[in-house]
């Protein structure tokens, strides 16, 4: 378990990925339709999804939007929750090699 300032950060279920994920640490904008974006903390990312920490609680089921470094905005689904700990899936994924390349250069930001 990795501990931040703020939060207590757990692994996610291996059973649950459906790509692999990769540790990354890096900060990235989030926000719900409608309301202004704030910063948030990743800590693994793969194709298909990736881990935030937050003190803002989204609702499992909620459709919202990520700035990755580099990238354009892009919509995600709340799939988990645990604690401050939040697991997403992007709707449409990433291409392998812009995952590939963001985990490599996040991975020791």
């Amino acid at each position: 378990m990795i501990e931040t300032q703020k939060f207590k950060v757990r692994p996610a279920p291996e059973a649950a990925r459906r790509s692999k994920r990769a540790p990354v640490k890096a900060r990235a904008r989030f926000r719900e339709p409608g309301l202004n974006p704030f910063d948030v903390d990743l800590f693994d990312l793969s194709s298909t999804g990736f881990r935030m920490v937050t003190a803002f609680r989204p609702q499992i089921g909620k459709h919202i939007w990520v700035n990755l470094p580099g990238l354009q905005p892009l919509e995600a689904v709340v799939r988990r929750a645990d604690g401050n700990n939040y697991g997403c899936e992007f709707i449409a994924p990433l291409h392998p090699a812009v995952a590939d390349h963001l985990q490599a250069s996040l991975r020791g930001a």
